[in-house]
């Protein structure tokens, strides 16, 4: 299970596994939008792979579009 890091960031987060083995993976701008998507267990052998390398979550910087 992921760790919920501060807010203020850009992030993406892995939670899981949830009763039944799903994942959700949470997608979240540093303006508080969010997007959530849920992975059935038949399908989350990357997503197992990912957040075991980044169990804390993945914080995006903000970057100018050139």
């Amino acid at each position: 299970m992921s760790v919920a890091p501060e807010s203020g960031q850009n992030r993406i987060m892995i939670y899981g596994p949830k009763n039944g083995g799903t994942y959700v993976v949470e997608f979240r701008t540093s303006d508080g939008e969010t997007l959530a998507i849920s992975i059935p267990r038949t399908e989350c052998a990357v997503v197992r792979h990912f957040q075991e390398r980044m169990p804390f979550g993945l914080f995006v910087p903000d970057v100018d579009p050139q």
